[in-house]
């Protein structure tokens, strides 16, 4: 498979994020302020991981394997298929972040992607949405591991920096 078309394929469009209302946990007339999930409560290793037109995969243990397999509407990556080129996500443990200052940390997992002709590393930004995960993109580095966490922006080791824009509501590249 084309180096390109893979990387291509894995480079995912940031996904837009609407207000966050969590679920209201708080007893009826209590008065009391509803308590928001913690970042740190999410299943990371378990999750469904969107590769951008390659599909979505989910994860167990902190690892999916998929088959790349291609078809009339084009490339993907299938957890079900015994056909196709092998490929997995690995998943590393997560970091955090307070992209948007709400004082409610995102989740930033180091991710690697490796197929039989191609790897990519990179970082899946999730946040929680009515105690449920929301992927808010996709970061890619040149190294497992290869960003840090820098105030509320996430810095990749080739010096791009990653920032909440709070009028597009979606993490976005700083120019």
């Amino acid at each position: 498979m084309n180096r390109w078309l893979l990387l291509g394929a894995v480079a995912v469009a940031v996904a837009a994020c609407g207000n966050r209302k969590p679920a209201d946990p708080s007893p009826a007339g209590s008065g009391a302020a509803p308590a928001l999930p913690d970042a740190l409560d999410l299943d990371w290793k378990a999750l469904r991981y969107d590769l951008g037109s390659l599909g979505v995969v989910v994860a167990t243990g902190g690892r999916a394997e998929f088959r790349v397999t291609e078809d009339d509407t084009g490339i993907h990556a299938s957890q079900t298929s015994i056909d196709g080129a092998p490929g997995f996500l690995a998943l590393s443990p997560p970091s955090l972040v307070d992209l948007d200052g709400d004082h409610h940390d995102e989740t930033v997992i180091p991710f690697e992607l490796h197929s039989v002709h191609d790897s990519l590393a990179g970082a899946f930004v999730f946040t929680l949405r009515d105690g449920l995960p929301l992927q808010l993109g996709t970061i890619t580095t040149t190294k497992p591991g290869g960003f840090t966490v820098v105030g509320t922006t996430i810095k990749t080791d080739d010096g791009a920096i990653w920032t909440w824009d709070p009028k597009l509501r979606q993490i976005v590249r700083a120019p």
